[in-house]
């Protein structure tokens, strides 16, 4: 499939997910917005998702899940198999030449953490995301890992999934008995796994991002604008609360040397003007509006 045909398929869905999810992402989801988002997965009646890659904007990459994509699996009624059913889709035969590098891990149970986990999938080729349990990793999921046998990242040693989150020791153990090259990041707070992931990437790419993606963990429903500015920008991703900056996020930022670009994209109501001041020590804030 050419660059044109998948950016008109990322286009699809992204106008999709706006029409039947409302442009909400709700940690947790409402029932209504469950409902709405097994219009794409968990049913027979979507055995195929239509739309695969999305395509960057900034770079001409051509990530295999965008947060689109990610938001609808995470509302469906069973993000387990709405992620296995894109997988399948994405990588019909498993075969070497046509499988993931890397397969991210984590609890669909923990939104934001989930969110956080995603951006491990910047560097990666063709990677993709798979769900799982704190202590057990549902039967679906490990079939599908088995099938997929990613190719591992070349820049870790071949690492072929990488568990991020609060999951057990047990889960890592489970699937490194399967042949699976694993890499656990644990950490129980979304706030801190986001910290970890940001640590985890300086360490791939010898540097930490100027961009930073600052999401509210207060706000219901999350907008349009934040799942554009995640499309968008190739940036960290880190949380904040309304009147509050996490011990962890502030640890992120003093890594920049206050060289920041920071995106706040929420209202007063989710992140407050004394958080917003607070965070220019650390550079430029710019905050976006949006439905």
């Amino acid at each position: 499939m050419n660059r044109t045909n998948r950016c008109l398929l990322s286009a699809f869905l992204f106008l999709s997910v706006s029409l039947y999810a409302g442009w909400s992402f709700v940690w947790p989801a409402g029932v209504a917005d469950a409902e709405r988002a097994d219009t794409f997965f968990g049913h027979d009646s979507i055995q195929q998702p239509k739309v695969v890659n999305g395509s960057d904007g900034q770079t001409g990459r051509d990530p295999s899940l965008d947060p689109s994509l990610l938001s609808a699996m995470l509302l469906a009624k069973d993000p387990v198999q709405a992620a296995v059913q894109f997988s399948r889709t994405q990588w019909l035969d498993g075969s070497m030449n046509n499988s993931p590098d890397v397969v991210i891990l984590a609890d669909p149970q923990d939104k934001p953490g989930a969110l956080a986990a995603s951006r491990l999938l910047l560097f990666s080729k063709n990677g993709t995301m798979l769900f799982t349990g704190k202590y057990v990793t549902p039967e679906a999921t490990l079939i599908e890992l088995v099938r997929l046998r990613p190719s591992g990242l070349a820049s870790q040693s071949g690492v072929q999934v990488i568990a991020a989150g609060d999951i057990h020791q047990r889960v890592i153990d489970q699937l490194r008995r399967l042949g699976l090259r694993t890499e656990r990041i644990h950490a129980a707070a979304p706030e801190a796994l986001a910290g970890a992931v940001d640590a985890y990437t300086a360490q791939l790419s010898g540097k930490h991002n100027r961009a930073v993606i600052m999401l509210p963990l207060d706000q219901k429903p999350f907008s349009s604008s934040m799942l554009h500015l995640l499309q968008e920008k190739e940036g960290s991703l880190l949380f904040v609360k309304r009147f509050f900056i996490p011990r962890e996020t502030l640890q992120a930022l003093e890594q920049r040397d206050g060289g920041s670009n920071i995106y706040i994209p929420a209202s007063l109501e989710a992140v407050s003007r004394q958080v917003e001041r607070r965070l220019q020590r650390y550079g430029e804030v710019t905050r976006i509006s949006g439905d």
